[in-house]
Formats: structure tokens, C-alpha cells, sequence
């Protein structure tokens, strides 16, 4: 009885054994399988800092110049610049005072000079209600000052001025267009 009970197991253990190593056997191949090839991303065009919804103040001698908001702001620190988008917004002061707001859906900001461009629907409003339209602009850290190469419309409450190349202070009190294309005084 014993050896009629001893053969059972045995046979049990064989079976249990037996089965899922012929199994695992059957189941490989000699076909090789490749790896899935994905598309070579150069380290260049990988920012070396990234932020989403972020605020950045910049100061000189403890005053605030200006403070940009945006949706999505990436550093490539390799290149010296840094790409603003996802509408970013540029709030700008003179000695600490606020005086007018920069918008567009891009922009980039030169990190040696800390200038910044701007562009596409790009608008500009000052604390006078003064409100230029283009289609770039630059504002240009070391005069403080913001300019145009391209098409422009300011409007004042006495003024509405279309032109190519542009240049006026922060706040946009003092402006040339270079070449108007079309002024109507209100």
C-alpha cells in the first residue's frame, strides 16, 4: 500500500513539475525580438530647467525692474537664453513704481543681457492707458527702453498711430514710429 501511494505522489509531482517546464521550453524561440526604437533627442534641445506657472522678479540694487509671469518658462543655460511661453506676461517698474504691462503668447529671454523679446499678440499697456500693438517687441534691459522693427499701433486718448519700427520708454510716454502709415487724431 505504501509503494501504490509513494507512486501516486511521485506521479503527482512529476506531472506538476513536468508540465510547465515543457511548457516554458515550447514557449521560446529562436526569433530575436528588437527593442522599440524611439527617436534619437539631442541633449541640446532638452531645457536644463523647466518651471510651469512661475514668477520671476528682476531686480537691480534691491528695486524691482520687472516681474514675468508665465505658463511655462524653460532655461537652456548652454545657449544663454531662456523660452517663455504659455502667455507670458512682463510687469514693468521705474524706481519701484509700476508703470506698464507687456503681453504675448511667447517670448524669449537673452540671460547675458537680460533682454526680452516678445511675440505674437503682442500687447502693451500703460498705467496712462496707452496701448501699443505689434507683432515682436523687444525690451531692452540696458536703456530700460522697448522697440520695433516690425508693423505697430499705438493708441492713446488723443492719438491712434500705425507705423513700422517703433522705439518708446517702458511706460510709453515718450515714442517714435520711424515710418507712419497712418495717424488719426482723436
Amino acid at each position: 500500500m505504501f509503494n501504490r501511494r509513494a507512486g501516486k505522489i511521485i506521479g503527482i509531482i512529476y506531472c506538476a513539475l513536468f508540465i510547465p517546464i515543457c511548457l516554458l521550453l515550447n514557449s521560446c524561440s529562436s526569433d530575436k525580438v528588437e527593442p522599440v526604437k524611439n527617436d534619437v533627442i539631442s541633449s541640446d534641445s532638452i531645457p536644463s530647467q523647466e518651471s510651469l506657472n512661475s514668477t520671476v522678479t528682476f531686480s537691480d540694487s534691491g528695486k524691482v525692474k520687472a516681474v514675468l509671469k508665465a505658463g511655462r518658462i524653460r532655461v537652456y543655460s548652454k545657449f544663454n537664453y531662456t523660452l517663455i511661453d504659455e502667455n507670458p506676461s512682463v510687469d514693468f517698474y521705474k524706481a519701484g513704481v509700476y508703470s506698464s504691462t507687456l503681453t504675448g503668447k511667447r517670448g524669449k529671454i537673452y540671460d547675458l543681457t537680460r533682454d526680452v523679446e516678445v511675440i505674437d499678440s503682442v500687447k502693451m499697456v500703460s498705467t496712462d492707458s496707452t496701448v501699443l500693438n505689434a507683432d515682436k517687441l523687444y525690451w531692452v534691459n540696458k536703456t530700460q527702453k522697448v522697440k520695433s522693427d516690425g508693423f505697430v499701433h499705438i493708441q492713446t486718448k488723443t492719438e491712434d498711430i500705425r507705423g513700422t519700427g517703433f522705439e518708446a520708454d517702458q511706460s510709453l510716454k515718450n515714442y517714435k514710429i520711424y515710418k507712419v502709415s497712418g495717424q488719426v487724431e482723436k
